[in-house]
């Protein structure tokens, strides 16, 4: 048997799956005419990424805050929910689309292709609505960090799936005379908003898990929005999505031009020299940059401005430095240096832990509001994003501790 993934896969997937439900201010920047300009105006600052210097601007998040870190590992519900899709695939693979889709009329393989691809498009709907749901779960404490990840990750899982039997069907639809499919990069964008940076290193740890082993990722929601953040190394990776920002209004769509050099307004630091830009019509554009400290990419709303979704990947040690803070204790020294912005964004720190005596690096266990995040390398030093609020942040090595608060 072929084991490629047959065209109408994604019609039989979605229909066997049940939809899971879990329980400016602008910133300084050239100006813009016309409609850009007069958008940047009105946006409120709550709605804009915050803004900061000699790095790119972050999202934020808004209202009553849950910020927590986590150790995650490889979930059973996750991997035998991911078992069972796989499965009901496997089964419906052969049993309708081999065996009809061939023997079907010009009139009825069309009808099966748009079909299906209207059920793509439905269940792109519905991977966003589960997302919403799951992280209003959360922020009012009925989820846990890792049910919370579990569904995002499932989403990055299917998203995925959904775009492979697009691209199959595409090929189908080919050979169904007289007939084009609709299929445009809004639907590969609709799928892609979905699959993360962040999120593949999840995936990386459930697909092959290691015994003990687990990713620390610091997990903030509202009930507007969502936030993401971890250490990769020396990688500092964040995603942030704003709910409230996705939703659209009646005014009048922002033009393609004007839409482009809005970017530099939202982005300025990072879009120097001009962003890859994508027009989604109807109802959202596109933009990617690369820059000295990593790569950015963002959904922002046609209609009203308002970034959506935000991903970056950013080198640590190139962030600046906006504020340090030392402190001693037993023996010890501690410096915390601190990157932009702070307000209402998962912006990393390094922690640094020495000998106050003789300046030399200890090896030190990091520990905030009682959770183990990590220890100190060969140079005392150890990167980690913080939760959003205050939060105990505490140094331990083998001769004494020191303490620190922190806010973000």
């Amino acid at each position: 048997m072929n084991n490629a993934m047959p065209a109408l896969l994604a019609f039989l997937l979605v229909l066997s799956l049940p939809a899971m439900t879990v329980v400016a201010a602008a910133p300084d920047g050239e100006r813009v005419d016309g409609s850009a300009a007069a958008l940047q105006q009105e946006l409120p600052y709550e709605t804009a990424p915050v803004e900061a210097e000699n790095t790119t601007n972050r999202l934020p998040l808004t209202g009553d805050v849950r910020s927590e870190h986590t150790d995650y590992g490889s979930g059973l519900g996750l991997v035998f929910a991911s078992a069972d899709d796989e499965l009901r695939l496997d089964h419906e693979q052969y049993t309708l689309v081999d065996d009809e889709f061939d023997d079907a009329t010009t009139e009825q393989q069309a009808a099966m292709v748009q079909q299906a691809y209207e059920r793509i498009n439905e269940r792109a709907d519905e991977l966003e609505q589960r997302e919403r749901e799951a992280v209003r779960a959360y922020a009012a404490g009925e989820q846990s960090t890792n049910e919370l990840l579990q569904t995002l990750l499932r989403n990055h899982k299917e998203a995925a799936m959904l775009a492979d039997t697009l691209r199959d069907l595409e090929g189908h639809a080919s050979r169904v005379s007289g007939y084009s499919l609709p299929a445009d990069y809004s639907d590969y964008k609709a799928l892609e908003y979905h699959r993360t940076p962040l999120r593949e290193n999840l995936e990386a740890l459930t697909d092959r898990p290691t015994r003990g082993s687990g990713l620390g990722v610091t997990v903030s929601a509202s009930q507007t929005g969502y936030s993401l953040g971890m250490m990769d190394g020396d990688q500092y990776l964040v995603e942030t999505a704003r709910f409230d920002n996705r939703d659209g209004t009646d005014s009048e769509r922002l033009q393609h031009s004007d839409a482009y050099d809005y970017t530099g307004e939202l982005y300025p630091w990072a879009t120097e020299d001009g962003p890859h830009f994508q027009d989604n019509s109807p109802d959202h554009y596109w933009a990617e940059t690369g820059h000295d400290q990593g790569r950015l990419d963002f959904y922002f709303n046609s209609q009203t401005g308002n970034v959506y979704r935000e991903t970056q990947e950013l080198t640590a040690q190139s962030l600046p430095v906006t504020e340090e803070t030392t402190g001693s204790s037993d023996g010890l020294e501690l410096s915390i240096n601190e990157t932009p912005p702070a307000e209402n964004v998962n912006s990393p720190i390094e922690v640094t832990v020495t000998d106050q005596a003789t300046g030399e690096p200890e090896q030190a266990t990091i520990i905030i509001d009682g959770i183990e995040i990590g220890k100190t390398d060969e140079d005392g030093s150890l990167w980690i994003v913080p939760t959003i609020g205050q939060s105990e942040l505490t140094a331990r090595t083998a001769n004494g501790t020191v303490n620190a608060t922190i806010t973000s």
